[in-house]
């Protein structure tokens, strides 16, 4: 049996509480496939999300082919933060505000068509 894309209610949506200050990503995708994502459904993936992002102004790629955020991205909450581990290796990665998870949830809809 083939599985359905992603769908998530209008109820779901609107009492879904975002929790966490700064979120990944990644971290908010796999939020939502855990409450949201039956048995039946596709796993939402962050691509699909950075990708809406990048086509209305908000990420861009750099040189190094990096989804990282314009102006207008850093306007709405996207932060580009680089971090350095116990084993002094040393990774890049998008947080994602209150503000920035809203506006995610608010275009929901249109980002999963």
């Amino acid at each position: 049996m083939k599985k359905k894309e992603f769908y998530i209610y209008q109820e779901d949506l609107i009492q879904y509480q975002i929790k966490r200050d700064y979120i990944t990503i990644s971290q908010m995708v796999n939020e939502l496939n855990l409450k949201f994502c039956q048995n039946n459904m596709k796993k939402l993936r962050s691509e699909v999300i950075t990708d809406f992002l990048v086509e209305n102004g908000f990420l861009v790629l750099n040189t190094n082919k990096r989804k990282v955020p314009t102006k207008k991205g850093e306007i709405l909450g996207i932060k580009y933060k680089k971090y350095i581990e116990k084993n002094a290796v040393e990774y890049e990665m998008n947080m994602y505000n209150k503000r920035a998870q809203k506006f995610i949830l608010d275009n929901l809809y249109e980002i999963i068509q």
